[in-house]
């Protein structure tokens, strides 16, 4: 029988429990900034180079990301798979055409299954994405909207692979409705339209009009990437 021996935990490892359960408790949320360096130091009880290496550790993770010139924030509320890391690498283009091939799917399942409750948690959606006041409240609004669409598909492996990439959707989202030539004024009309008649599409149970509303949503976006020379034509 071969038996390990017990070993202490290091300062490193302690500091990094406690940036976990900081995070994964909600005392710092997905989206907020972690003290500098020297407070959070002070905070954890713990050296720089301590808090330092432990914070390499959880962006290592997945779990912070840190900007260039402006600080270290969350980026996800547990450690992340490689899987999830890979899809944060990707470009925005990319992640668009899986969500393209994805959402179409998911559109017409939604269309012929979708039941009662389903149509009043998209109508309710819908109400909130087009209420959404700014750009943090629209990118959530949107994803909300689309992951109840695929809820709506009534296929379980198809939600898991939505939710999977979630995170590198909600990022490129936001990098597209901050960019004023790839989003704004008729562009935005366009596509707030394309919305209502989806939802609108699945209430009707009209599966090639769920199919065409996504396409138009997506493809629209998709070819305002490819004329700015985002992905390949």
């Amino acid at each position: 029988m071969t038996v390990r021996p017990v070993r202490h935990r290091s300062l490193v490892e302690e500091a990094v429990a406690e940036l976990r359960r900081l995070i994964g408790t909600g005392e710092w949320p997905v989206g907020s900034k972690l003290p500098g360096e020297v407070e959070l130091s002070r905070l954890l009880g713990v050296g720089r180079t301590t808090s330092r290496e432990a914070v390499r550790v959880l962006i290592a993770d997945g779990q912070l990301h840190a900007r260039h010139g402006s600080g270290t924030y969350v980026a996800a509320a547990s450690p992340v798979s490689e899987f999830d890391r890979e899809l944060r690498r990707s470009a925005v283009f990319d992640v668009y055409e899986v969500r393209a091939a994805l959402e179409v799917e998911a559109g017409r399942l939604a269309a012929r299954r979708r039941t009662p409750e389903d149509v009043a948690a998209l109508r309710e959606a819908l109400a909130i994405r087009d209420a959404a006041a700014d750009l943090a409240a629209l990118v959530e609004a949107d994803l909300d909207l689309h992951r109840r669409v695929v809820l709506a598909a009534r296929n379980p492996v198809l939600v898991r692979l939505f939710d999977s990439f979630v995170d590198a959707l909600r990022e490129a989202a936001a990098h597209l409705l901050a960019d004023t030539d790839l989003h704004g004024g008729e562009e935005e009309h366009a596509i707030d339209h394309a919305h209502h008649v989806l939802v609108e599409a699945i209430v009707a149970g009209d599966p090639d009009a769920a199919v065409e509303a996504t396409r138009s949503n997506l493809d629209r976006t998709l070819d305002k990437l490819r004329a700015e020379g985002v992905g390949p034509r």
